[in-house]
């Protein structure tokens, strides 16, 4: 008889990332010295929960993921952003070794607050929504553990496509045509 084993039983990173429910962490940075805009603001809010319905299953926070991202920007396009955070959060889980580190978004005493995993995942989504090359490359190298791993480059590119910041969409908008009469 032979045996057959699964090539990934040998990697000991999980196949989906282990996140962290941080309650109080006095080193975290205020959420408004990221300097997001409202729809990364929400980002934020949405992958908290994402991240707790990883790490706590039977709570199913990811049914909060879902209200609020509908509640937020309407029954279409909600639930199309917490799906496409998933891509990100997969390549995440594939370039890291170290547990990607939330804050836990039922406790109100840390909401206001973010971690530097959370901050690095919203610098490298706002950069990329803005085109901004440089400060995502450094994102990336941070997010990744010092590589430049073109699977999470190329999941947080697509999330940013479908979401492009006001002025990253204002600077491809073609120039108005004025019409003198």
């Amino acid at each position: 008889m032979t045996t057959h084993t699964d090539p990934r039983a040998a990697d000991p990173r999980p196949a989906t990332p282990v996140f962290v429910r941080v309650t109080e962490d006095a080193t975290a940075a205020p959420v408004e010295s990221l300097g997001l805009d409202g729809f990364e603001t929400g980002v934020l809010a949405v992958l908290r929960h994402v991240c707790l319905s990883f790490a706590a299953p039977e709570g199913q926070s990811w049914r909060h993921a879902f209200a609020i991202a509908t509640e937020r920007w309407g029954p279409a396009r909600g639930p199309e952003v917490v799906t496409g955070l998933l891509p990100v959060l997969d390549a995440l889980a594939e370039t890291r070794r170290a547990p990607f580190a939330v804050m836990d978004p039922l406790s109100l005493a840390v909401r206001g607050r973010v971690t530097a995993d959370e901050a690095g995942l919203m610098r490298l989504i706002a950069a990329m929504r803005r085109e901004r090359t440089g400060a995502a490359r450094g994102e990336i190298a941070g997010l990744a553990e010092g590589r430049a791993d073109p699977g999470l480059i190329a999941a947080a590119l697509a999330f940013a496509a479908r979401h492009r910041a006001a002025e990253g969409q204002a600077a491809r908008a073609p120039a108005p045509v004025r019409v003198l009469h």
